[in-house]
C-alpha cells in the first residue's frame, strides 16, 4: 500500500482532553467508517447517479475501495465492521435508508469473499459463508466490483500528481486523536483520502461529539465522533 505525504495539510488544535488509547480493532472500525464516508463524498463531489438508497451504496464503496485499493487490511476492516454489525443488531424500519444490521455485516462479507474467493476466502469461514451463498456472492461481487473499478478509474489521483485537496484535525478536546495519529491509523486514513483526485478540499474531523459519523457537502467535511470511536472500542 503507497503512503502519500500530507502532513502539510494536518491541524491539530490544543487539547485538555485526557488522550484513551484506540484499540486494533476499533482502528479498523474507524478505517472503515472513513471509507463509508468517502463513499458519500465521492457519490455528491462527482455527481454519480444515486439508483438506490445511498447508505447502500456507500457501504458498498467502503468494501470494493478497501478490497481493490487497501487489500492488506481490507479482511480485518470487513471483519471488524461485520462483528460490529451482528453485535449491535440495528433493526431498521420498513422505509429506512440502512440495511438491518446483520444484513450490512452479511452483505459486506459477501462482497469482500465475492471480490476474489482466494484471496478473502478466510472471511467466509470467519461467518459461515458456505455452498450455494458463497457460490452466489463469487458469481455476483465481480460484477459490483467491476463497475466501481470503472467508476472510479477516471476519478483516482494519478502518482505523480501532488496532493493538495486533502487535510485533517482534531477538535481540542478530542480523547482519540493522539492515539489513532501515534498508530498510523490517520496517515493511513489520509492515504485512503489522497487516492482520490477531490477537485475541491476534503478535509477529515475527528470530532469530540455525541453523534456517529457523517460527510457535510457544504463543508466537504468527513466527522468521525468520539462517542461512536468510544462505541467501536466498547464492542469487543
Amino acid at each position: 500500500m503507497k503512503r502519500y505525504i500530507f502532513a502539510a495539510f494536518i491541524t491539530i488544535l490544543g487539547s485538555t482532553a485526557t488522550a484513551d488509547n484506540v484499540p486494533d480493532h476499533a482502528q479498523h472500525l474507524f478505517l472503515r467508517t472513513v471509507a463509508h464516508e468517502m463513499g458519500h463524498a465521492v457519490i455528491r463531489e462527482f455527481d454519480l447517479p444515486v439508483m438506490t438508497s445511498e447508505e447502500m451504496i456507500a457501504d458498498d464503496f467502503a468494501t470494493i475501495f478497501m478490497g481493490l485499493y487497501l487489500p492488506d487490511l481490507a479482511m480485518d476492516a470487513t471483519r471488524a465492521f461485520a462483528q460490529f454489525e451482528i453485535a449491535d443488531d440495528d433493526r431498521e424500519g420498513p422505509f429506512s435508508d440502512y440495511l438491518d444490521g446483520k444484513r450490512r455485516a452479511a452483505r459486506a462479507v459477501c462482497l469482500l469473499y465475492g471480490m476474489d474467493p482466494d484471496q478473502y476466502g478466510a472471511i467466509a469461514d470467519a461467518f459461515g459463508l458456505s455452498g450455494q451463498d458463497a457460490a452466489n456472492c463469487a458469481d455476483t461481487a465481480p460484477e459490483i466490483t467491476r463497475s466501481w473499478r470503472r467508476i472510479l478509474a477516471p476519478l483516482m489521483r494519478p502518482d505523480d500528481a501532488r496532493i493538495t485537496e486533502i487535510g485533517v484535525f482534531a477538535d481540542p478536546d478530542s480523547r482519540y486523536f493522539k492515539s489513532l495519529t501515534d498508530t498510523g491509523t490517520i496517515d493511513t486514513a489520509m492515504t485512503m483520502l489522497g487516492m482520490i483526485d477531490w477537485h475541491s478540499l476534503v478535509r477529515l474531523n475527528v470530532a469530540q461529539c455525541d453523534g456517529s459519523a457523517g460527510w457535510s457537502r457544504n463543508g466537504r467535511l468527513i466527522t468521525v465522533c468520539g462517542a461512536y470511536i468510544a462505541r467501536f472500542i466498547q464492542s469487543r
